[in-house]
């Protein structure tokens, strides 16, 4: 549609949809032509979102209820919950992976606020080139995860790791370790890398956090003859749990589907020590390829992480609405 402007006699081209957006005429105030605009800028992302987000995650559900294997053939067969059956009562490594993928997501999320909530307090201390300081504690988190995973995988190597090297030279170790291959130190190394990993989103997240406190109320403390100790504990960290509840929440989810670490460093082994359901996900759909039961796998890795966000809410979401 072309306007034409007469003050200085030029014409402009107008789209028709500009004036449906500023409601040009009273036929056209419907809510949703008065909207149109908006409604053509939502639709890219919209369409996206249900092509590649909706609809893999119905097709991963209802593919859970077929037995469908791409080795041995015979197309789907719908079996119901057969899948899940096999799963829970008749995997003897379910139960250990479920358990594998608790300690991975809490030991992480633990760790890593241990880890941020000092680095956040020193970080926002007025040092000497703060900025470097702050540029360089996030390069862990900007790092590909899988570049971190060899690494770290090279640091523990059992013969020629960093690792075992410098523990040996400061006498705190006689025979080398295979870290990522013996039983009780492989979780302690996995959680250590997520931890590096992962601690710098935390730090900053709570480094705006406390960015955020005004010096009113740190200077009030003062007067009132709070210690340091007291100040965090009734200042400032009351002001940190509505950002620290958030991240929490983030880290949980990233944690739980961060299959990339474990893949790198241990392949879910030895044998299925270091197995997650995310790992176990990938090897069932796409080294087995038994898509029925990948997607079984699937199914419930998303319903335990959506319980455990349920019940965090319900623990520590009342306080920081």
């Amino acid at each position: 549609m072309l306007h034409r402007g007469t003050d200085k006699d030029y014409t402009v081209a107008v789209p028709l949809f500009y004036f449906a957006y500023r409601g040009g005429s009273s036929s056209m105030n419907t809510p949703i032509k008065r909207y149109a605009f908006g409604y053509m800028l939502l639709a890219p992302v919209v369409l996206y979102v249900a092509i590649f987000q909706f609809y893999p995650l119905f097709d991963t559900v209802r593919l859970s209820f077929f037995k469908y294997s791409l080795l041995h053939g015979g197309g789907m067969q719908f079996t119901g919950l057969n899948n899940y059956k096999e799963l829970t009562m008749h995997d003897e490594h379910f139960w250990t992976i479920l358990r594998n993928s608790l300690v991975w997501v809490l030991g992480s999320t633990l760790l890593q606020f241990l880890i941020a909530v000092p680095a956040a307090l020193i970080l926002n201390q007025k040092l000497r080139l703060r900025g470097l300081w702050r540029g360089l504690v996030m390069v862990p988190w900007v790092s590909p995860v899988v570049v971190i995973g060899i690494i770290w995988k090279w640091i523990y190597d059992g013969q020629y790791g960093l690792l075992n090297y410098y523990l040996k030279l400061l006498h705190l170790l006689q025979d080398n370790i295979v870290w990522l291959g013996h039983e009780f130190w492989v979780w302690p190394s996995l959680l250590l890398t997520s931890t590096w990993k992962g601690f710098p989103y935390v730090t900053l997240m709570l480094l705006s956090a406390l960015q955020g406190i005004s010096s009113e109320m740190k200077e009030a403390a003062e007067i009132d003859g709070a210690t340091t100790w007291q100040k965090f504990l009734y200042v400032t960290l009351p002001s940190l749990k509505p950002i620290m509840y958030v991240t929490g929440m983030v880290s949980i989810i990233a944690s739980w589907t961060k299959f990339e670490m474990i893949w790198a460093l241990t392949n879910g082994g030895p044998g299925y020590t270091t197995s997650i359901l995310p790992t176990y996900l990938y090897t069932h759909a796409f080294v087995y390829l038994d898509l029925g039961k990948g997607a079984a796998i699937g199914t419930l890795s998303m319903l335990i992480v959506l319980m455990m966000v349920f019940v965090y809410a319900r623990l520590f979401g009342k306080d920081n609405s």
